[in-house]
C-alpha cells in the first residue's frame, strides 16, 4: 500500500528545512521529507541583515549566530568608504549548524524523513503526486522540490554569480573584526568582479572570490581567488565553499501541471544580489492555510517594483560591467543606510524606493532601463 501525505518536500536544504519548519509552526505535520544525502556539510555560509522594522530572523531560528558586525566597507579603485550601520547588523550563520537545527526539529516532532534514499521518478496521477523510490511509492497532494536543476536563465539581463570561498586563518592580526568588507572591487570590462571578506577575528576570516557574469568559469574566478589569497599569509585553510547562484528577474516557481519549485531556482535568490536566506526565511513565513486537507504554498512573491529596480540595476551590470563599482559605491554612501538594509532585505517602503532612485546616476540607470527594452 502507498502511503500518502499531504505535502511532500524534496531537499533538506535550507528552503526545505524553513518550509518544514514553517509548516510544523502552523500546526501542519502530514508532510514527508525527502533528502539523498546523510550527513550536513559547512561548505555555506547564511548572511543577512538585521536591525529595526526588518523580520527577526535571529528570533525566528533561535540559533546561535556564528558573528556580526557594525561596520561594512566598500572599496572602489583602492579608495575604502566605511559605513556605519547603526542599529543595524550584518550577521552571519554556520550552514551546517543551521541545517542540522533545523532538522532536528522536524525529526522530534515525528516527521516521516526518506534520508539516504534517490528519487527515482516523479509522476502526476490525477490530482496528486507519486514519488518513486528504490523500493517503495509514496502519493502526495502537494510536491515542493528545492533541488537546482542547473538550467540557468540567459534571457537579458539575467546573469549568474559564481564565487569561490575559504576560510582562513592568518600568520599576522590583519583583519578588522569590527567590518565587513562587502565589495573590494576589480577592474573588469567583462565582469563585475570583488572580493568579499568575512572577519571572525584579527587572523581568521572568510575570504571570498565573486563574479557576476553572463558565463560559469571556474577556471578563472579560482586563478584570481589563489591571487587574492597570497595578500593574507596564511597559516591555515579550514574550509572552502563555491557555487553559482542565479540573477534573473524572470524564475518562475510553478507552472502549468507542475508542482511547486522552491530554492534558488523557485525565485529564492535576489536577482540583482544573489541574497536568498532572508527572502526565503519571509516565504516560508507566509505559509497560507486553505483548509484541513489541502494548503496552499505560497510562491516567492515578486515585488514588481523591487524586481523592476532590479532589472534595470542587472541590465546595467551587464552592458556596462566596469560602471558596477561606481554604482555600489554611490548606492552605500549616498543612499541612507538605512533605506540600503531594507531594500536589501525585501522589505524596502516607498520612501527607500524613492531615495534609490534619486540617488543612482541618471544617465547610467536611464540607459540599463532602455537596454531592456532594445536589447
Amino acid at each position: 500500500m502507498k502511503q500518502k501525505f499531504d505535502i511532500g518536500i524534496i531537499g533538506a536544504g535550507l528552503s526545505g528545512l524553513t518550509l518544514a519548519n514553517s509548516l510544523l509552526s502552523k500546526k501542519i505535520n502530514n508532510f514527508i521529507l525527502f533528502e539523498k544525502n546523510r550527513a550536513f556539510k559547512n561548505d555555506k555560509t547564511y548572511s543577512f541583515w538585521s536591525g529595526p522594522g526588518l523580520f527577526d530572523i535571529k528570533k525566528k531560528l533561535n540559533i546561535r549566530i556564528k558573528k556580526e558586525w557594525s561596520q561594512i566597507e566598500v572599496r572602489v579603485k583602492g579608495e575604502s568608504y566605511i559605513i556605519d550601520l547603526g542599529d543595524y547588523r550584518y550577521a552571519c550563520y554556520e550552514s551546517q549548524l543551521v541545517l542540522q537545527e533545523l532538522y532536528k526539529r522536524v525529526v522530534r516532532k515525528g516527521i516521516k524523513v526518506e534520508r539516504g534514499n534517490i528519487i527515482k521518478h516523479i509522476k502526476k496521477i490525477n490530482d496528486n503526486w507519486e514519488i518513486s523510490l528504490n523500493k517503495k511509492k509514496i502519493l502526495l497532494k502537494n510536491l515542493a522540490d528545492s533541488r537546482p536543476n542547473n538550467k540557468f536563465e540567459d534571457k537579458y539581463p539575467s546573469l549568474k554569480q559564481v564565487f569561490i570561498g575559504s576560510e582562513i586563518v592568518s600568520n599576522e592580526k590583519i583583519f578588522n573584526e569590527n567590518t565587513v568588507t562587502l565589495m573590494d572591487f576589480s577592474e573588469s570590462k567583462k565582469n563585475v568582479i570583488f572580493t568579499y571578506i568575512l572577519p571572525f577575528s584579527k587572523t581568521r576570516a572568510l575570504v571570498e572570490t565573486t563574479f557576476f557574469s553572463q558565463e560559469i568559469n571556474f577556471k578563472e574566478v579560482e586563478a584570481l581567488h589563489k591571487k587574492t589569497l597570497k595578500n593574507f599569509n596564511i597559516k591555515e585553510t579550514l574550509r572552502t565553499e563555491k557555487a553559482v547562484l542565479p540573477m534573473s528577474p524572470y524564475s518562475e516557481a510553478r507552472g502549468d501541471n507542475q508542482y511547486f519549485k522552491i530554492g534558488n531556482f523557485g525565485g529564492a535568490s535576489r536577482p540583482a544580489s544573489g541574497y536568498a536566506f532572508t527572502r526565503i526565511a519571509l516565504w516560508a513565513n507566509q505559509i497560507d492555510i486553505k483548509n484541513q486537507f489541502m494548503y496552499k504554498l505560497i510562491n516567492h512573491k515578486k515585488n514588481y517594483l523591487t524586481n523592476w529596480l532590479d532589472k534595470i540595476f542587472l541590465s546595467v551590470l551587464r552592458s556596462n560591467p566596469k560602471e558596477a563599482p561606481k554604482i555600489f559605491q554611490i548606492f552605500f554612501t549616498k543612499v541612507p543606510i538605512a533605506s540600503v538594509i531594507r531594500f536589501l532585505s525585501d522589505q524596502a517602503r516607498l520612501i527607500d524606493y524613492l531615495l534609490i532612485v534619486l540617488k543612482l546616476p541618471k544617465i547610467i540607470m536611464l540607459r540599463g532601463l532602455l537596454n531592456l527594452y532594445v536589447k
